[in-house]
């Protein structure tokens, strides 16, 4: 048995009624629960806004009214499938709800209204989604697990760019000048770009830019770029020769992407290096659970007696944990959860018996690079950490609306 038929087995046995059923709200939530994702939100389909029926349109010029959005931001996934890309989905969602307008949203992060057979769909920008520009390398066309010279990086950076199907020509006239340093944008055109543009630029785009940018200027003569999971930590790899330095590509803006425990703990075991036990169980007790499950088992284990009382006060006022409602009822108690899970990662950043640092800059031997794109200048620029100079944090991703990952570290460059 592979490990799909285990993990489709396992959500089997803990269904209602013994096998799965993807129309069951409950079922779907108790994937979620157990795997820490939902299968049913995945990228969607991006079509004109004209594929739209007449009543769909109808409907999406009431929202463009309600929510005071442009019609650009409104990128159908079908004929009756409404899809609004925002970088402000929680503020829009409570605007759709309260108006009573739309029916009962079956989902209290993306929302999934039904109106006369038309679907409306909410979809984050920025740092929340990182995909409604499509910069990431393999969406840009950029070659993979192959070693290539930047200025072959330049050329596909460029190409990428100039036949991208989602940006504006503003925006993509941004991205060349950027790269390039040719054109010039005006103040109108530099005004209209929306932050979930800057968002994703130093998010996906600052991983190719800056391997380009730093890569030049400190004489590195190629990069490869592997498929995603092939190294783990690691975002792209400089060569001067046949010298190699590996990078974790980072944006300077916030805290970016949290680094798995497994991991580093996975490349101290690699060097033979010696994990404390604590942090290796506490680990385990991590991995081994759900997103929603992790905090309060490492709680139940290791936490205070405090956060203890707390995890069991949640457990009796909310019975149905850890199947939690994903629609808009459930909202308050994954607010009260995430509270919980807040104060549990404030109490591992005060324990010295679960610190990472000492781990992490013995054995992480990654450059970071942090990027991000001037919005004055419209310039990519950029910082680096070495080894031996990181600070990490434990860190939740998670908000009172959107269970996003496991717990995992932060990581910063020590004052």
């Amino acid at each position: 048995m592979n490990i799909i038929d285990k993990a489709i087995l396992e959500w089997s046995y803990k269904t209602t009624k013994g096998y799965p059923d993807i129309n069951s709200q409950e079922d779907m939530a108790l994937f979620e629960s157990m795997f820490g994702f939902d299968p049913t939100v995945t990228e969607l389909k991006k079509l004109e806004y004209d594929i739209l029926t007449d009543r769909a349109k109808e409907i999406a010029l009431e929202l463009i009214q309600l929510l005071g959005i442009k019609q650009e931001q409104i990128i159908p996934q079908s004929k009756t499938g409404i899809v609004i890309y925002t970088p402000e989905r929680d503020s829009l969602f409570d605007k759709i709800q309260d108006s009573n307008k739309f029916g009962k949203a079956t989902q209290v992060r993306t929302g999934n209204w039904k109106k006369d057979g038309i679907t409306i769909i909410l979809k984050p920008t920025g740092e929340k989604a990182g995909e409604y520009f499509e910069l990431k390398p393999q969406q840009l066309g950029l070659t993979l697990d192959k070693k290539i010279t930047l200025t072959q990086l330049k050329d596909e950076l460029v190409r990428g760019i100039k036949n991208h199907k989602i940006l504006s020509d503003t925006q993509k006239n941004v991205l060349i000048y950027t790269l390039t340093d040719i054109g010039a944008i005006s103040d109108k055109d530099r005004e209209e770009l929306p932050n979930g543009f800057y968002n994703e630029v130093n998010k996906n785009f600052g991983e190719p830019h800056g391997a380009l940018m730093y890569g030049t200027e400190n004489g590195y003569d190629s990069v490869e770029f592997p498929e995603a999971g092939n190294y783990p930590l690691i975002d792209y790899i400089l060569y001067k020769g046949e010298e190699r330095t590996q990078v974790s590509a980072k944006t300077a803006k916030g805290m970016g992407n949290t680094v798995k425990y497994k991991d580093v703990i996975r490349l101290a075991d690699l060097a033979d290096g010696e994990v404390p036990q604590k942090l290796r169980r506490f680990n385990d007790i991590i991995n081994s659970n759900s997103v929603v499950r992790g905090a309060f088992a490492a709680i139940e284990e290791l936490g205070s007696t405090e956060l203890k009382n707390a995890v069991e006060n949640y457990k009796q006022k909310y019975p149905e944990y850890p199947k939690l409602s994903r629609g808009p009822e459930g909202r308050q108690s994954h607010a009260d959860r995430i509270s919980i899970e807040k104060a549990f990662v404030k109490d591992l950043n005060a324990n010295p018996e679960l610190n990472f640092n000492e781990l992490f800059n013995n054995y992480v031997q990654v450059k970071y690079i942090k990027y991000k794109l001037d919005p004055k200048s419209l310039k990519g620029v950029y910082s680096e950490i070495v080894a031996g100079e990181f600070n990490v944090k434990h860190h939740t991703k998670n908000s009172a609306g959107h269970d996003s990952d496991k717990l995992g570290l932060a990581v910063s460059k020590a004052k």
